[in-house]
């Protein structure tokens, strides 16, 4: 298990300026994509080990093709690009392996994601572990291409932590394992065509629809145990952002607003998670409407934590939607203010649910985040 993640808490009761908030904000993010080239690499030579555990003897160096795709992550202009990547990785797979990992678009396999490790639900597509080295790169090729710089360095992160946890004495038991992520297609990847893919494993779930160049995302399932973890010497926390995000949500509120967002129970993990499909959660908290200019930007940044995961024409034409739903949006939280404890935070309105909880105490059981991002009026594309 990682060390406690220090939060800034005390500091935004102190300081609540939206401005410098929000600087801190888009620091984090900064330095996620600077960190992306070393996780990946990382990765493929097994030297990924939680924080404060020491790491293992080297392994053999990484193929070069990997840390060009880390060079060049989130470079696709929208989501017209991604087709040829997905294409080129299907066209990597022998028979077997692409009638397992192109299903039909209506397939009602699609909604088979979990945040539970191998062995709790089949996963649909093929095995990471189960690929070749020309495969894994046209794979990691895809994903970069599917996704900004952002979200492709949160997904690989995730993967990281899992490759960290891999190392623990449990994990043959419990299926830890990097290997266990897997990708599958809905619909043949083809321009001018409806089509969608999914990716995940433990603390992952991505769901994608593509229609006419932008990219669709729902459900969208972010967690990560260890929160921290070493890649090269440096220490890589891929959902810090979005636990110092709530946190300053919550602290740039004034004495009304902040009252009027604590809540006095929270789900057990989450109220939209995985397996809750259709789930719409109680409408609670403080109304979005009555914030300042400034907290409801700060409120946007948060989101587009999530958002951003998706190339930049799409992730703007979504926040376009959800900003002009503010209205009728609403900003939840449970916990300490100060972030010495387990915390957990909603933003709610008609088009979106957001949640992002800690799982056990902040300051004692650190390290283990779930979190899921949902458009309940386009679920799998199917509002599209």
């Amino acid at each position: 298990m990682a060390g406690p993640v220090q939060s800034r808490g005390a500091e935004y009761a102190t300081t609540r300026s939206p401005n410098r908030l929000r600087t801190f904000l888009l620091c984090l993010l900064t330095t996620a994509v600077v960190a992306l080239a070393a996780i990946i690499l990382a990765a493929c030579a097994d030297d990924i080990v939680p924080t404060g555990q020491p790491a293992p003897a080297p392994a053999t160096a990484p193929a070069a093709s990997l840390a060009a795709t880390a060079a060049s992550a989130g470079t696709a202009a929208d989501a017209t690009d991604s087709v040829a990547a997905a294409q080129a990785f299907l066209g990597t797979l022998t028979a077997e392996q692409r009638a397992v990992a192109l299903l039909a678009l209506d397939d009602p396999a699609r909604p088979n994601w979990s945040n539970l490790p191998a062995g709790a639900i089949k996963r649909n597509g093929v095995r990471i572990g189960d690929l070749n080295d020309a495969q894994t790169a046209a794979m990691h090729y895809f994903l970069s291409t599917a996704l900004s710089a952002d979200g492709y360095a949160t997904v690989v992160g995730i993967v990281g932590a899992e490759a960290a946890l891999a190392q623990t004495p449990s994990a043959a038991r419990r299926q830890w394992s990097a290997d266990n992520y897997w990708l599958a297609f809905f619909g043949e990847p083809l321009a001018g065509s409806k089509w969608g893919w999914q990716f995940g494993g433990h603390h992952l779930a991505v769901n994608v629809t593509v229609v006419a160049g932008r990219s669709y995302l729902s459900p969208a399932f972010l967690g990560i145990e260890p929160a921290s973890f070493t890649s090269g010497g440096a220490t890589v926390a891929p959902l810090d952002a979005h636990l110092q995000a709530g946190l300053a949500l919550i602290n740039v509120l004034d004495d009304q607003a902040r009252a009027a967002a604590i809540v006095t129970n929270r789900p057990r993990e989450l109220w939209a998670g995985a397996g809750q499909d259709g789930t719409i959660p109680p409408l609670e908290g403080t109304q979005v409407a009555d914030w300042s200019a400034a907290q409801q930007q700060l409120l946007l940044d948060t989101i587009m934590l999530w958002v951003g995961l998706l190339d930049v024409p799409s992730s703007q034409a979504r926040m376009t939607e959800i900003r002009a739903d503010l209205g009728n949006t609403y900003f939840a939280w449970h916990g300490p203010v100060d972030g010495s404890g387990s915390i957990y935070y909603r933003i709610q309105g008609t088009n979106l649910i957001l949640e992002f909880g800690i799982q056990g105490d902040l300051g004692s059981d650190a390290g283990h985040y779930h979190s899921i991002y949902r458009n309940p009026t386009n679920e799998y594309g199917t509002g599209v």
